[in-house]
């Protein structure tokens, strides 16, 4: 006997003619369905053969046979000759991550042609209640160390000493880091080159700075202008920065004694990289971060700072802090940087 089930790989949409889309997104199958389809699908969350189905959705075995053989076609329900599931190591992963893997193997550059608009600025523009100017660090620098040597002595550091972070360190921090380095023209209009590597020189990721030691810096929250190589102050009222503390505190007790030096706040504006890509776009801004974190880490350990980035982000509180619209540019990594304590 034949059972069916309804795929664990179903994503569900709704058209403007009143129907509903359905998308395998392990094989990219997509079906537009009517409402009864959809009842049929609704029945199947575990195996059933076709006297059972027939008898709950009323529909003579004869019909629904047909209905299942083409669904089971296009990859939206599965049969077997038993009950039993034999995708164990896919229910291992979460829909949505399983998902947003599986758009890399389908996605790609976006022809020209498809593309909405014109290309995204590659540099943002804000103003804010003041600005303050980095100053530029200089290439003399006493460390002699080997690449080799700061890859051997990265690690993440939570615990801090009570020293605190110069301006100075970080101004060295940010260039080394985030600087736009060139601006240039190309027929995919105005690109940047920055110290990270990024999906096609898009450079979505901005990086706010929220001050909680540096002397000589307003505490509150700064845009890091990386053309100008300067901080704008966005807002110095300390409630979002004491909250945004406390988020961190939770996330990383009990292994940290306190707060930060810096925190660096980064989002993303999504349209930049996908602009240009189809469907692996978030998949390439998040490669994006990890590349900056792997030089933010890289820099502060050359000069001896602690870093360690935070995986869990809190898209709600930045939206609120810095006013962002946060379907155009929302918070996806937070670093943090401090002075250690002596080993």
């Amino acid at each position: 006997m034949t059972y069916y089930k309804r795929s664990p790989f179903l994503f569900t949409s709704w058209a403007d003619d009143d129907k509903t889309i359905v998308f395998n997104y392990n094989t990219h199958d997509k079906v537009l369905v009517s409402k009864d389809i959809v009842n049929i699908l609704d029945v199947l969350s575990d195996w059933k053969n076709i006297d059972i189905i027939s008898d709950i959705v009323d529909v003579n075995k004869k019909k629904i046979t047909k209905v299942l053989e083409q669904l089971a076609s296009l990859n939206i329900v599965t049969k077997n000759t038993d009950k039993e599931d034999s995708d164990i190591i896919g229910k291992r992963w979460n829909q949505l991550d399983l998902a947003m893997q599986r758009q890399r193997n389908y996605g790609g550059r976006l022809p020209i042609s498809r593309r909405i608009g014109k290309s995204p600025s590659a540099v943002k523009h804000v103003k804010g209640i003041s600005s303050y100017e980095l100053p530029v660090p200089n290439d003399t620098r006493s460390d002699s160390s080997t690449f080799l040597d700061v890859l051997k002595k990265r690690k993440s550091i939570r615990v801090y000493s009570n020293k605190h972070i110069t301006v100075d360190e970080l101004s060295r921090f940010l260039f080394d880091c985030a600087r736009i380095k060139k601006v240039f023209r190309s027929k995919e209009g105005t690109l940047t080159s920055r110290p990270y590597p990024s999906g096609g020189a898009r450079y979505p990721l901005e990086i706010y700075v929220s001050n909680n030691r540096v002397n000589g810096i307003q505490k509150g929250i700064h845009y890091y202008d990386p053309l100008g190589h300067s901080l704008v102050l966005l807002n110095k009222n300390n409630t979002y920065r004491r909250k945004f503390n406390k988020f961190i505190l939770d996330v990383q007790h009990p292994i940290m004694n306190r707060e930060p030096d810096v925190v660096f706040i980064i989002t993303a504006i999504f349209a930049r990289t996908m602009w240009k890509y189809d469907r692996i776009g978030m998949s390439l801004i998040l490669s994006d971060l990890g590349c900056l974190y792997q030089t933010m880490y890289l820099v502060a350990t050359q000069m001896n700072l602690g870093p360690c980035p935070i995986g869990k982000i809190n898209e709600d509180m930045i939206k609120n802090w810095l006013n962002l619209n946060w379907f155009e540019e929302s918070h996806i990594g937070t670093f943090m940087l401090g002075v250690p304590e002596k080993d």
